[in-house]
């Protein structure tokens, strides 16, 4: 016997765009920058198939140091200022990228002990090209709203 449910709920309103908020546009060095993320994304996908652990996780960290590095002169900001952020980043961003990807493995294996040789063929690239795509999207971000900038402006505000 199907049971209809009688309910007073009101319906999800749906929003017109101009209630909805504006999506930023980036700036041309902002557009640059997405390019550079994306074409450090890719590398980091191919370090993915690199067989040995630490090895991958060296070289996801030494991609990471290079994008970042990178996106301080696009924007520039002076890389020395910021190292200690963008090392600590790049050494974490490079260990996660192994950590995650044996995670999900094990996740994997017990759910569908099918598909385990082919998950860790393909997830390991997947996993180093994401977390490249997300840090680099995360430090686009402060660049992009200056709050790196601003950081350096008040600290030698500090001091004179």
């Amino acid at each position: 016997m199907v049971r209809e449910s009688q309910s007073d709920e009101k319906p999800i309103p749906l929003f017109k765009n101009k209630h909805l908020p504006r999506e930023r546009k980036l700036s041309p060095r902002g557009r640059q920058a997405q390019r550079l993320i994306k074409h450090y994304t890719v590398i980091a996908g191919g370090t993915g198939f690199i067989p040995v652990p630490l090895a991958g996780q060296v070289a996801v960290g030494a991609l990471l140091v290079k994008l970042l590095s990178d996106l301080c002169k696009l924007y520039g900001v002076s890389f020395s200022d910021h190292q200690i952020k963008i090392t600590v980043t790049a050494i974490l961003g490079g260990a996660h990228a192994e950590w995650l990807n044996h995670y999900l493995l094990k996740y994997i294996r017990g759910y569908t002990p099918g598909l385990y040789s082919a998950g860790s063929l393909l997830l390991r690239p997947a996993v180093s090209g994401f977390l490249v795509y997300y840090i680099g999207k995360l430090f686009l971000g402060h660049f992009e709203s200056g709050a790196w900038v601003r950081v350096k402006e008040q600290g030698l505000k500090q001091f004179r």
